[in-house]
């Protein structure tokens, strides 16, 4: 494992509050302001050293020398590729962060950005996490699929810079053809939700409910799923349901898919790699291999589109698919766990997932959970023979307005830059290799002491407590302790259904800055008397005594 050494924390000093940052009429003076941004510091020290239930890589000791750079402000707004007039940027690194991503997920970066292939691939460094690269994704795909076409209208005869979308022109025999389906799974990101709303892209569930009720063509019967006149709300089932490692339902998919694709709609289809509770791992390549033929079948591959109003006779050959892959956490992580596994450092890898899939449109990932960084970052990637041409051409920026955000941190691309350029890829198989070790010792441990709780009769475990670690999951889940050791590691909580009946869970994630020895502290607190005795918290759901499943 790579290990750094962080700091010691300072002194442990009372919890910050609203009143100490409020901003009036008078400046703070500076010892006030050194006071006060030492409470935050402390506070975030403590914080940080048990810091085990979100996706976030805390071994940041390398980026300290990145200060000298807050003197600048570094933006680098328009396209990666293309430089712009403004010159505090830091588009070389972006580059070579972009390059390294390319080389990661097997993506051919242009000899030539101005003539870019259609295989080639083509990205930026996110601003955001990868909710972001999930909105772009989004909107490539929703414009993709419905033959969106950008145009300039001309107002009382003065040029204008409204812009309006023109859905492409409908086959006379078939009026769903521009008219895309969202599927993903019910383990997706809550970012899928929300793009879908602010975009405007109908889920499967939402038209399978008020267009074709009780036509659902998979049997959801004993379930336990909540229904939309017969379809699953919140996605596509997941293999064994709240019980099962959280991956995808490929059978139910394919069945979904093909029920729209018959009535003639363009088929959106996202997929994790790493989920954002059980960590789990999509089949992609077998998914994909699944539902090639159904594309094939419903006349979903290089279909024409006739996306120009004013010249129909210009086509634009596209498919009638978008395969989205959201590796928010898995996505810089499982790469490596494959080359771990031909290195023979592990025995088995995540299915493929990557540009190697003829199918897949675009790949994002966030950088501040794996490999790590102090803002919020990541990666967008997708084929450049997708990218569709940016909705305006400012010239005050000199640089294709093509990304998301208009200003883009370069703070951004430098903090990637400097994590990848510290490991060798060696040190980066072998980081991969540790941490999985060390969350498989942690549903080892975890399921010991539900044996060990259930010979002693600890109360709310009398039967044991539930473990879950899905196949090379970062993940371990386990029944929620009391709020007090919750609190303690920042554990995530989240109600799953078992049976139809609620249970509360907890969730671990094994990131680069987890030890064996953290594991070992939270281990010790679990173990104690009363640590699962949730009685005292009003909204506790008591899990069932031995007997009673």
């Amino acid at each position: 494992m790579i290990t750094e050494h962080p700091d010691t924390p300072p002194t442990a000093l009372p919890a910050p509050t609203d009143n100490d940052y409020r901003l009036g009429a008078d400046a703070y003076t500076d010892e006030q302001r050194t006071a006060v941004l030492a409470r935050l510091e402390g506070y975030l020290g403590e914080q940080r050293g048990r810091f085990l239930g979100y996706q976030v890589n805390l071994s940041l000791g390398g980026h300290a020398a990145l200060g000298r750079f807050l003197g600048y402000h570094i933006n680098n707004i328009g396209d990666p590729f293309v430089d712009s007039n403004y010159s505090l940027h830091s588009r070389w690194l972006e580059r070579a962060v972009l390059e390294h991503y390319a080389r990661l997920w097997h993506a051919p970066l242009p000899q030539d950005p101005a003539h870019p292939r259609d295989e080639d691939g083509w990205g930026y460094v996110l601003s955001m996490g990868s909710t972001e690269g999930n909105l772009y994704a989004m909107w490539n795909a929703r414009d993709y699929l419905d033959g969106n076409a950008l145009v300039r209208d001309e107002v009382s005869g003065e040029t204008s810079c409204r812009t309006s979308y023109i859905r492409a022109e409908h086959p006379d025999d078939n009026p769903n053809a521009y008219a895309p389906v969202a599927f993903f799974s019910q383990e997706t990101h809550y970012s899928h939700i929300k793009a879908m709303r602010v975009l405007d892209i109908p889920t499967f569930y939402d038209l399978g409910g008020s267009l074709y009720p009780g036509e659902c063509p998979i049997d959801l019967t004993g379930a336990g799923t909540q229904t939309y006149n017969g379809w699953p709300l919140g996605g596509v089932p997941t293999t064994g349901g709240d019980e099962g490692p959280g991956t995808v339902d490929v059978d139910a998919l394919v069945s979904l898919v093909d029920f729209f694709a018959a009535k003639g709609h363009p088929v959106l289809v996202n997929f994790n790699i790493g989920s954002v509770f059980k960590g789990a791992y999509d089949d992609v390549q077998g998914a994909c291999e699944r539902l090639r033929p159904v594309f094939e079948r419903h006349g979903l591959i290089d279909r024409s589109v006739r996306f120009d109003p004013d010249d129909p006779e210009r086509v634009s050959v596209r498919n009638g698919y978008w395969i989205h892959v959201d590796g928010a956490l898995g996505g810089a992580y499982a790469p490596y766990l494959e080359k771990a596994r031909n290195a023979d450092l592990i025995k088995t890898a995540p299915p493929v997932f990557d540009f190697r899939i003829p199918e897949v449109s675009s790949i994002v990932t966030s950088g501040h959970k794996y490999p790590g960084a102090p803002v919020p970052t990541g990666i967008y990637m997708s084929r450049a023979g997708s990218k569709l041409r940016p909705p305006s051409d400012p010239a005050v920026v000199s640089s294709p307005d093509s990304t998301f955000a208009g200003s883009r941190s370069g703070f951004a691309s430098l903090a990637m830059w400097n994590h990848l350029a510290q490991f060798s890829e060696e040190q980066q198989v072998r980081q991969a290799a540790e941490v999985l070790r060390i969350a498989e010792y942690t549903a080892g441990r975890l399921r010991t002491l539900s044996d060990q709780l259930k010979e002693r009769g600890e109360p709310w475990a009398e039967d044991g407590i539930e473990v879950g670690h899905g196949d090379h999951a970062l993940s371990v889940w386990f029944q929620q302790p009391r709020a007090a050791i919750t609190q303690k590691y920042s554990l995530a909580c989240v109600p799953l259904n078992l049976g139809g009946r609620r249970h509360d869970y907890s969730h671990i994630y094994v990131m680069p800055h987890v030890t064996q020895e953290l594991i070992d502290e939270l281990l010790d607190d679990l173990s104690r008397p009363g640590a699962f005795d949730r009685s005292a918290e009003g909204d506790a759901e008591r899990p069932r005594l031995p007997g009673q499943r």
